[in-house]
């Protein structure tokens, strides 16, 4: 995840302060330079929390950045997610888990909901694909006389991944 990503994965709740020390370094590596970015990245992962906060917050400001809002916080964190899946870093069903179980969840995107769950984030089709795979993998039963649920699991997991590219790049453009 980059940089900015990886903020807003701090701001869903995802990443504790502790961990602010590798996005310093994650920064730095991506060309993002202030005294306390360095200073941020070269403290010990056990040095008190409130002093690594404290260099986090002072970071932010010497790189005139903001710590997103919950809801842009989730839709870039899930981006990450997405760039991680095509990325082959992550399995597919995987990154689904942490997309809904940890960015999209860490906002109340349901509740947003017109006709479908999560189309206001246009995250319907994929989330529908997603629960699909979860359920087939759970089955005990074949779910069609021609192909086993593997076959369709894989058939599943392409479209999958072509919906991923298509929804990074509809969000990409609104967050």
């Amino acid at each position: 995840m980059t940089f900015k990503q990886q903020i807003a994965k701090y701001a869903t709740g995802n990443l504790t302060t502790s961990q602010l020390i590798d996005v310093a370094v994650t920064g730095l590596m991506e060309g993002y330079d202030s005294s306390s970015l360095r200073s941020l990245a070269g403290l010990d992962k056990n040095e008190n929390q409130f002093i690594i906060d404290s260099y986090f917050q002072t970071t932010l400001q010497e790189l005139n950045l903001n710590l997103p809002e919950k809801r842009e916080a989730a839709l870039e964190y899930a981006i990450g997610i997405v760039d991680e899946i095509l990325e082959n870093k992550i399995d597919i069903i995987t990154g689904m888990r942490e997309i809904h179980a940890n960015a999209i969840l860490s906002c109340d995107f349901y509740e947003e909901s017109k006709n479908y769950c999560y189309d206001s984030i246009e995250f319907h089709t994929a989330y529908g694909l997603f629960v699909t795979l979860e359920d087939l993998k759970e089955s005990l039963h074949p779910w069609d006389k021609n192909k086993t649920n593997e076959q369709l699991m894989a058939e599943i997991k392409e479209t999958l991944l072509e919906e991923l590219k298509i929804w990074k790049t509809k969000i990409k453009k609104s967050v």
